[in-house]
C-alpha cells in the first residue's frame, strides 16, 4: 500500500484490510459454588485515545475504528488495564458497549495529576464532523468542561504540563485542513499561545518530559511525505532540535520512562509507507535504538507509560493484515505479549 492510499485508508476513506477481531471469552471454575469468571477484551481498533490514569493505576483505552458486520465503525467504549486484566467503564458484564452515543476517533487525552481527573479533546465523530470538546472521565461517562467550536479537530496532539499546570495541544486537523497551532488549557479557559514552530502535520506524536519539563514532538505526516523532526515546548516556545532521529516516521507511539528518564518510541509508518517496530529512547540530547524485536509492525495503535509498574503499554492498530486486539508491555529491555488468553 503506498503512503497516499494508507493516509486515505487513515480517514476512513480507503478499502478496509481484513479485520483481526478480540474475543470475549468464558472461563468456569467449579468449587462447592460455580463462579463464572469472564475474561472481557477490547475488540480489535485502530484510531483510539489513551492515557495513564494515576488515580486507579490503570491505562484506559477509549473509542477508535473496529470492524463489525463486514464494516468500519465508530465505537464509544471506555476500558481500564490493569497490567492484569481489562475491564469496560461503560458497557454490560459481557463488554457490550454503551457509549457509542459518544462514539469518536482519534480523540487526544491527558492525565492531569493536579486535579487528579483524565481528560479527553476533540476527534472525528464521522469521517469529516470534529469536536472542540474537552470532557472529563467520571467513573464510566465523559462530562463536559469547556467547548470551544473554534477549536474543533480531529488527532491533535495533547499532553499535561505538570511543571505548570497546563494542558497543552498542538495541531490536528478541522475537517480536511491540517493545523498546526498551540493551545494551552489553564484548568478554565484555552489560550493559543503559539503561532509558529513545527510545520503543518497530521498525525504527529507527542510526549511530557517531565524530568526536563519540556513537551517533545516527533515527526508525523505532511501532504505526501512523513516528517523526522524533533521539536520541544517549554511553555514559552518551540525549539526544532537538531538531532538525528528514528527517521521519517508517521502514527508512531510517544510515552515518557520517569524512571529512566527518556523519552521511549515505538513503530510507526517510515517515509516509503512501511509499517515498523523498532523502539527508539531519547534523553534530550540523542535518539538511540534500543529493540528490534517486539510486538508485529504497526500504525494508529495507543501508547502510554505506566509509572506504578513501570511499563510503557500499548494496544492493537493497524497491522499489515488488518486491525490488531493485542496487548504489550515494555520492561525497558524488552516487550512481552501480556494479552488476555483464552483457557
Amino acid at each position: 500500500m503506498t503512503l497516499l492510499s494508507r493516509r486515505a485508508f487513515a480517514l476512513g476513506l480507503g478499502v478496509m484490510a481484513t479485520p483481526v477481531r478480540a474475543q470475549v471469552v468464558q472461563n468456569v471454575n467449579v468449587n462447592v459454588n460455580v463462579n463464572v469468571h469472564v475474561v472481557l477484551i477490547p475488540e480489535a481498533r485502530a484510531h483510539a485515545g489513551s492515557a495513564f490514569n494515576m488515580a486507579t493505576g490503570e491505562f484506559v483505552l477509549y473509542g477508535g475504528y473496529v470492524f463489525r458486520d463486514g464494516a468500519p465503525k465508530i465505537v464509544g467504549d471506555i476500558w481500564a488495564w490493569n497490567g492484569e486484566r481489562w475491564r469496560i467503564l461503560n458497557g454490560d458484564a459481557k463488554g457490550t458497549d454503551k457509549g457509542t452515543y459518544d462514539a469518536r476517533i482519534v480523540p487526544a487525552m491527558a492525565y492531569d495529576s493536579h486535579r487528579s481527573r483524565m481528560l479527553m479533546f476533540g476527534g472525528f465523530a464521522d469521517k469529516t464532523t470534529d469536536d472542540g470538546r474537552l470532557m472529563v472521565l467520571d467513573g464510566g461517562t465523559w462530562r463536559l468542561i469547556s467547548d470551544d467550536p473554534a477549536m474543533a479537530r480531529g488527532g491533535p496532539a495533547m499532553i499535561y504540563d505538570s511543571r505548570r499546570d497546563r494542558v497543552v495541544l498542538f495541531g490536528g486537523r478541522h475537517g480536511q485542513t491540517e493545523l498546526s497551532d498551540t493551545w494551552e488549557f489553564d484548568g478554565e479557559k484555552w489560550a493559543q499561545t503559539w503561532k509558529s514552530g513545527p510545520s503543518l502535520r497530521d498525525p504527529t506524536s507527542m510526549t511530557y518530559d517531565e524530568g526536563r519539563g519540556v513537551a517533545v514532538l516527533y515527526g508525523g505526516f505532511r501532504p505526501l511525505d512523513a516528517l523526522d523532526d524533533t521539536w520541544e515546548w517549554n511553555g514559552q516556545a518551540w525549539t526544532q532540535v537538531p538531532v538525528k532521529g528514528p527517521g521519517a516516521r508517521a502514527w508512531s507511539g510517544l510515552a515518557y520512562d520517569s524512571k529512566r528518564k527518556r523519552v521511549i518510541l515505538f513503530a510507526g509508518e517510515d517515509a516509503d509507507g512501511h509499517f515498523r517496530n523498532d523502539t527508539w529512547a531519547y534523553d534530550g540530547q540523542t535518539w538511540a535504538k534500543i529493540a528490534d524485536a517486539g510486538p508485529p509492525p504497526r500504525v494508529q495503535f495507543v501508547m502510554s507509560y505506566d509509572p506504578r509498574r513501570d511499563r510503557v503499554v500499548i494496544f492493537g492498530g493497524q497491522g499489515e493484515k488488518g486491525y490488531l486486539g493485542d496487548t504489550w508491555e515494555f520492561d525497558g529491555d524488552r516487550w512481552l505479549d501480556v494479552s488476555p488468553k483464552a483457557s
